[in-house]
This record gives C-alpha cells, structure tokens and sequence, in this order.
C-alpha cells in the first residue's frame, strides 16, 4: 500500500508529539523513583520499614529504574531521528523549490538533487524488456511514486502545500 508523503511527514510529526509526550511520563516517573528509594533508605534507617522490606523495595524500584531508562534512550534515539528525517526532507523540498521554473537541467541541479543512481540489469518479462532504476534523493533517498503523473503532482503539491504551514 503506498501512502503519500504528506500523509507519511503528519504521521512522523504525530508520533514525534506522542513519544514526547511519552518521554515526559517517564522522566516524572524516573524522578518519583528517585524520591521513592530516598525515602525508603531514610525509612530503613529510622526503623520504620523492616532490612527486608527495604531490600525489596530498593529492588523493584532499581529495576524500575532500569527499564525506564532504556525506554527513555529508546525514545529519545527515536525522537532524534525522526527529526533529522524531517529537517532532511524540509532541506531538500526547498532545493526543489529553488528549481520549480528551470529551463534547463545542468550538472550543478542534478548534483544538488541528486546523490546517486543505481541502474539494475536489465530483465525480460513476456518478451518485453525492462530495467529498474533508483535514484537516492539528497538527504530523503528513494522517493516511491505512483505509476500515475497526475498523481505524481498532485502528491507533490500537497508536499508543499503542507511545508508551506509548517514554515
């Protein structure tokens, strides 16, 4: 199923929102342990919690804490990436509004649009030949489109359309 970009940058910026939101909840949670097991020990030392119910208690937090803080690094790698994807994306949307109007492709546009194309050998299907070629977009890689122009351009304005009021 082929979902447009536009479609795809809302989703990104949704999930950026939620597992901020997410990030938040732990931290708070992370800090309210770090109270918890100061309290315990003050507790165990002033005698109103027994030795093995501060062992247990300092271990279950402990673990607590463990796991939050690898969800914690996982959201935040997470978090980072996803919005250097975005910056990416932003960058090279307005390399290509610089040449929305040209009237010549020279070496300098492919260059500054392009970083690579992969030509794969060429295959036979029903005595018809054909040849599959990527062309890995600066900073986005392999943009897929539709088979249909009018689709193609349709889904590229709305790129730019929604860039536009995020600008």
């Amino acid at each position: 199923m082929q979902v447009s970009h536009s479609k795809k940058w809302k989703s990104q910026k949704a999930q950026i929102v939620k597992d901020k939101k997410q990030l938040t909840q732990y931290q708070q949670r992370l800090k309210e342990i770090d109270n918890l097991i100061q309290h315990i020990y003050e507790d165990n030392v002033s005698g109103k919690i027994t030795d093995e119910m501060f062992s247990n208690f300092s271990t279950n937090y402990t673990n607590e804490q463990k796991d939050l803080k690898e969800k914690i690094e996982i959201l935040n790698n997470s978090i980072s990436t996803t919005e250097q994807k975005e910056i990416a994306i932003t960058s090279f949307v307005d390399k290509v509004k610089k040449y929305m109007e040209i009237k010549e492709l020279t070496p300098e546009i492919i260059n500054e649009l392009i970083d690579k194309i992969l030509v794969h050998q060429q295959t036979k299907v029903n005595g018809k030949k054909y040849q599959q070629i990527d062309i890995y977009y600066s900073g986005v890689g392999i943009i897929s489109v539709s088979a249909n122009e009018y689709d193609f351009e349709k889904e590229f304005q709305n790129i730019l359309k929604n860039n536009r009021k995020t600008a």
